[in-house]
């Protein structure tokens, strides 16, 4: 169901990738399998006694080749074990683990979305780690929500691998040129007041890129979860007021209708092209809420010196709002070996050896103690942003109930409503009464 490595003859060596920027990735990618291989269901075991385990991951054959040379080492420690790892692009993955977890087919281990570990783990497809924490797997250099993050129910079927944050990525130079201290932008008043001074009308220059209108909301839930309230309720539905959404979109029509944030049309021509057109990169704009491993997507694409900052805060903001998006990784229930797969899963998680290997490739890694093993593995802007993240976990935080069936097309519902404000098709009042009714319907539909 997935694409699959082709494995090496023994004896063959293996190239290693430090940091991610070993040249010798490329030799390695060309010997992917293109076909794609049926999953094969659970771990099953040779005639020579050797056990195998099927693991699935998305991403391109460059994150497959990183995993492969981090899942030899789980080999080279293991006798008699073997490792058929799988991968495909994110949303052909999606469809394919839909597709195995109806046959009763799922790999052995699985990288898992928040936003659909719900409906795998209410179903019953996948593995109780619970009974395995303190056991086969080692959660001690977790942060204190790691299990809740994959609890569905009286269960835990998933457990964080990585971590990605939120930030804000600004112009430093621009920042200094118009007077504007980057400590200032831990407020949100202070990000409009230096997005309205780094402005330029006259020259097509905006104080900052609009979120409202992209396909990413994780900004409009910190501003939800500052008002100690939540995107979803723990029944899987909408969690939060008709004001505090209003709030945050006519935050932003503020900005817009100031000439600081852009009109709709150039916001959504800059969002078309990816990141080469985006409007940081192309030096059109001074400030731009972002994932924390964004800067250095960014940084690459630009010669402008980028900056990290935190999200900003409310003055009244609830105590405990951050909050960390996981990369989950989850094991079959109808695994044949669930020792040796969580094993595996503990393996992924706490060993400093196999994150060398896979570097930053998903994010942050959930262990501090891996995180901060690899500081010197890392880039000056990777540094940034791990010591950010590692930082921010040392603050109050509470667990976000699991995304409900209905999730992604509940996004779709709040990008839908920020266009329609943003091009002036809707008030803010009317844009977000229709995004309730919307969301209501999109959930209900999901998990009625």
């Amino acid at each position: 169901m997935f694409t699959s490595q082709t494995r090496r003859t023994a004896g063959q060596p293996h190239p290693r990738y430090r940091g991610g920027r070993v040249a010798a990735a490329a030799a390695t990618v060309a010997t992917f399998g293109l076909v794609l291989s049926a999953c094969g269901g659970n771990g099953t075991g040779s005639g020579d006694g050797t056990m195998e385990l099927q693991v699935a991951l998305w991403g391109d054959s460059d994150r497959a080749a990183l995993y492969e040379a981090a899942v030899e080492i789980f080999e080279e420690e293991h006798e008699n074990v073997s490792i058929d790892l799988q991968f495909a692009d994110l949303t052909p993955y999606l469809e394919r683990l839909a597709t195995s977890a109806a046959a009763g087919d799922l790999p052995d281990v699985m990288f898992m979305r928040d936003t659909h570990l719900g409906r795998y783990g209410s179903s019953g497809a996948l593995l109780d780690l619970g009974e395995y924490i303190g056991d086969t797997i080692d959660t001690d250099d977790l942060g204190e929500t790691a299990a809740a993050d994959g609890t569905v129910g009286d269960g835990v079927y998933g457990l964080p691998s990585h971590y990605v944050g939120q930030a804000t990525l600004y112009d430093a130079a621009r920042l200094a040129e118009v007077g504007v201290d980057p400590a200032e932008l831990d407020t949100w008043d202070g990000y409009a007041e230096a997005a309205r001074a780094a402005m330029d009308t006259a020259d097509g220059y905006y104080g900052t890129v609009d979120p409202t209108t992209g396909s990413t909301h994780r900004h409009f839930e910190s501003w939800i979860r500052q008002a100690d309230e939540e995107l979803f309720t723990d029944e899987g539905e909408i969690g939060f007021t008709a004001e505090t959404a209003e709030s945050w979109f006519q935050f932003w029509a503020d900005l817009r209708d100031a000439g600081a944030a852009p009109p709709a049309d150039i916001q959504k021509e800059s969002e078309s092209s990816g990141w080469t057109n985006d409007l940081i990169v192309t030096g059109r704009a001074a400030l731009r809420p972002s994932s924390t491993n964004h800067l250095t997507i960014v940084q690459d694409l630009t010669p402008n010196d980028i900056g990290l900052a935190g999200v900003p805060a409310s003055p009244d903001a609830s105590e405990d709002w951050r909050f960390f998006p996981p990369i989950l990784l989850s094991a079959a229930a109808n695994t044949d070996h669930p020792e040796l797969a969580t094993e595996l899963i503990s393996f992924l998680i706490n060993n400093v050896d196999a994150a060398v290997e896979t570097t930053l490739s998903q994010g942050a890694p959930s262990s501090a103690a891996v995180r901060e093993a690899l500081l010197p593995e890392l880039t000056e802007d990777e540094t940034k942003f791990i010591t950010q993240i590692s930082e921010e976990q040392e603050l109050p935080q509470r667990s976000f109930p699991i995304r409900p069936e209905g999730a992604e097309a509940f996004n779709a519902e709040i990008t839908r409503a920020g266009e329609e404000i943003a091009y002036g098709r809707l008030s803010v009042e009317e844009a977000v009464a229709q995004l309730i009714r919307n969301g209501e319907r999109v959930l209900a539909e999901n998990n009625g």
